[in-house]
């Protein structure tokens, strides 16, 4: 019996040591606040909108850890403001029938259909025939519906917006990646979802993208319907003077010795990108080095480059000479603030201004690079920041 008892204390003891072992740089998804570096002053503004009846636009560049923010603000708001947060991302959808049954869905897992809640929204879009079915695997609820007709698509999505502000209860919804309406083949999507939100009393919209310009468009264009509805916030790299202890403190929490140095090269190596600083930590902090030194980080970046190498080449494959060219030239610069100079064009043997703007523009079409305007001085980078140091190196 004695012995049983001890065995069942060393497991107790392993176990607890496993859970203080997670890694404490997650890459993929939001974890919890401990896990969450800063982000103080972007978390308040858009509390303070939803708690005053401000619908918000987040602007942000893909990887800065927007999607980490909206749902760091989505649990806070739930926890201690007794709100309902819908969180969708809608980056796969191809038309206003793919919206609103992802919308559908994310209300399904919120309210699950055996509780009260639930069982009063099937009811409420009862007319569109739903379909409740369950994933094998997960045992997650999965709704489908029958919106086929324009009238109807319009019908349904109203009355599901129709159904959280009946609820008389604080609801935020935030939908990321939200440009994408632009490519539905519904064009008064954005006429219809601005009507839907000039309607609802107690629901709160955080509309969230990563494509610059098609999100300027979209809420800063006078000829468009979310004109001057939204307050307009942008999301900018975490400071370095708060990512650079947020770092040193999670190593040393686990007993693992970094050095400034160490940290220092991996925000400059990274650009201070969260997902990609992110990652390197993730990977030097599993790598269980106890006493981290520099030419250890640096053979982790150049073994993280290697990994994606066959990525690359296959990049490389995809581009015609110029582009990939004038796409190495690009990742040289780092930011490029003037890509049509005499002197850029000239350094790297580009030819003529036309064909260095076809490259330009197509670059920017396949998203393998940004125009970061609004920055100070606007430039032009890599998106992929990996991908811009494995150029640096040919």
């Amino acid at each position: 019996m004695l012995n049983t008892f001890c065995i069942f204390v060393q497991l107790i003891i392993t176990i607890k040591c496993l859970k203080n072992m997670e890694n404490p740089f997650p890459v993929s998804n939001y974890v919890s606040p401990e896990y969450f570096c800063n982000r103080e002053s972007e978390a308040n503004l858009l509390i303070n909108n939803i708690e005053n009846g401000i619908h918000t636009t987040l602007f942000s560049i893909r990887r800065l850890g927007k999607t980490g923010l909206i749902k760091h603000v989505l649990q806070k708001m739930s926890k201690e403001k007794n709100t309902d947060c819908i969180y969708f991302d809608i980056l796969s959808t191809q038309s206003q029938t793919e919206f609103t049954t992802l919308l559908s869905n994310e209300i399904i897992k919120k309210f699950p259909p055996q509780k009260t809640v639930g069982k009063k929204f099937i009811d409420a879009i009862r007319s569109f025939r739903p379909m409740l079915t369950y994933d094998v695997l997960t045992g997650t609820p999965e709704l489908s519906l029958d919106i086929a007709s324009d009238k109807v698509k319009e019908r349904s999505l109203m009355e599901i917006f129709q159904f959280l502000d009946s609820r008389n209860k604080p609801t935020v919804v935030a939908i990321d990646e939200f440009q994408q309406i632009l490519h539905y083949k519904e064009k008064n999507t954005e006429a219809l979802l601005r009507s839907i939100m000039q309607e609802m009393r107690n629901i709160r919209f955080v509309y969230c993208g990563s494509h610059q310009q098609m999100m300027n468009e979209i809420f800063n264009s006078a000829k468009r319907p979310f004109f001057a509805s939204c307050q307009n916030m942008y999301l900018d790299k975490i400071a370095i003077e708060d990512y650079k202890p947020f770092i040193i403190r999670h190593f040393e929490a686990q007993k693992k010795d970094i050095t400034d140095e160490c940290v220092d090269f991996i925000l400059e190596w990274t650009c201070v990108h969260t997902y990609y600083t992110q990652y390197v930590c993730n990977r030097v902090f599993a790598s269980g080095m106890k006493k981290i030194k520099l030419q250890d980080v640096q053979q982790m970046c150049f073994d993280i480059l290697k990994e994606n190498e066959a990525v690359y080449f296959q990049y490389r494959n995809l581009l015609t000479d110029v582009q990939w060219q004038f796409l190495k030239a690009l990742a040289k610069e780092t930011e490029l603030i003037q890509p049509y100079s005499a002197d850029f064009i000239f350094k790297y043997k580009l030819g003529a201004a036309a064909s260095v703007k076809r490259s330009l523009d197509a670059l920017l079409d396949k998203e393998m690079i940004y125009y970061h305007q609004s920055a100070p001085e606007p430039f032009y980078a890599v998106y992929d920041k990996f991908l811009m140091r494995w150029l640096q190196r040919g």
